[in-house]
């Protein structure tokens, strides 16, 4: 497969999983390596042959860029409702401290009869 070949077939399985704009960073990334080895003397068939498919490539990136965006986003909610946790903690810490005080009261009573 040619350099070309290759970094289609990438752009066009990223562009359907993560956008065009993202998945220029990654081919450009892979015709980088290629040129890169291409100048140390080696073929781009062989290159492209020691990266492997480039659909299972483009599969992986995608699987860890959509994982990334998901993990963004669980972030960001937690960070939007982060001060509602905290409210009702502390609404339920002084509730928790008023039903400890009257049971503690109610204890005492219970054995200051007995």
């Amino acid at each position: 497969m040619t350099k070309k070949e290759f970094l289609l077939e990438l752009q066009r399985v990223l562009n359907g999983r993560i956008g065009s704009r993202e998945a220029a960073n990654y081919v450009s990334y892979y015709q980088e390596y290629i040129e890169i080895e291409v100048r140390k003397g080696r073929n781009e068939e062989e290159v492209t042959k020691e990266l492997g498919s480039p659909r299972l490539i483009g599969k992986n990136v995608a699987d860890v860029f959509e994982q990334k965006a998901r993990k963004e986003l669980r972030s960001k909610a937690f960070l939007e409702y982060k001060d509602k946790f905290c409210q009702y903690g502390a609404i339920l810490g002084r509730k928790c401290a008023v039903l400890c005080r009257q049971a503690a009261g109610r204890a005492k009573g219970w054995f200051g009869r007995l």
